[in-house]
């Protein structure tokens, strides 16, 4: 991996790190004991402790951070109604929630007749207002040269980047989001990161 490709992607996922720390209170377990039972107070745990990350998801998967902020909220609001069928693994909470953004992600390339989405244009009102919690260490320019460079990888190099350093899935539960082994995951990361570096040098990024 080039140097400026590792920046970039360490830059992101610290970032993402900050964004996503668990805060202290009660463990997802407890939580979702309390969630079943339309607990307010755990359903605004869950949201605080998971929004930040699934937002990030959905926005570089759709390309669009007005529907990323729509998608976020009908993640959270299917979550409510099936909290009931929650079973612990694959992820646990977390994963959880990220196969219902996956999937409505999905759904919504599918209602645009499969097209990718366009290459994103940054828009400093939704910068300045925190809603691309990337945009705190990352600058202008290097996080459009991220945009660009993923439209160009395959759907599935897309999704492994997408999972493993945006959402910060461990390997096994991207294993299980994607329906391959732990084996095929690495081997796919390894070419979807071969492959950003070849997009971003193309597009003439330097850190």
């Amino acid at each position: 991996m080039t140097a400026p490709l590792q920046i970039l992607l360490l830059a992101l996922q610290a970032t993402l790190s900050s964004q996503t720390q668990r805060t202290s209170g009660p463990d997802d377990d407890a939580l979702v004991e309390r969630a079943r039972k339309l607990d307010d107070e755990a359903w605004q745990i869950i949201f605080n402790r998971h929004y930040s990350r699934i937002y990030s998801f959905l926005y570089y998967k759709v390309g669009d951070p007005n529907v990323a902020e729509d998608l976020s909220g009908e993640v959270f609001e299917r979550a409510v109604k099936n909290i009931h069928r929650f079973k612990p693994r694959g992820g646990g909470l977390a994963g959880w929630l990220t196969r219902i953004a996956q999937n409505l992600a999905h759904d919504y390339h599918r209602r645009r007749n499969s097209r990718p989405p366009d290459p994103l244009e940054l828009n400093e009102s939704w910068i300045s207002d925190g809603l691309d919690p990337s945009r705190q260490v990352l600058s202008q320019e290097s996080a459009a040269y991220l945009h660009q460079a993923l439209q160009k990888l395959t759907p599935q190099q897309r999704d492994v980047i997408l999972l493993r350093f945006i959402a910060q899935m461990r390997t096994p539960e991207v294993a299980k989001i994607m329906g391959k082994t732990e084996g095929a995951i690495k081997a796919l990361q390894h070419r979807a990161l071969a492959s950003l570096r070849r997009e971003l040098e193309t597009l003439g990024y330097h850190d």
